[in-house]
């Protein structure tokens, strides 16, 4: 369940960006890494509360790779 403080576009920028696996909370720091995600183009997974892994390979369904046509 996320945190009250965390606002409906925060928490959707978060479920767009970070994969968090179920039982694992959703948190401020997820929101920042879903902010570097966003910026670079990247995706994080979240493996456990502050620890996180790089996606790579395909992208994310519905997102385009800034480098790309």
């Amino acid at each position: 369940m996320p945190e009250p403080e965390l606002t409906p576009e925060e928490i959707a920028m978060v479920r767009a960006y970070v994969e968090i696996p179920p039982g694992v909370a959703m948190d401020r720091l997820d929101v920042q890494r879903a902010h570097l995600a966003k910026a670079v183009g990247g995706r994080f997974r979240k493996v456990g509360p502050g620890l996180y892994e790089i996606v790579t390979g395909t992208p994310h369904p519905g997102t385009q790779h800034p480098d790309l046509p």
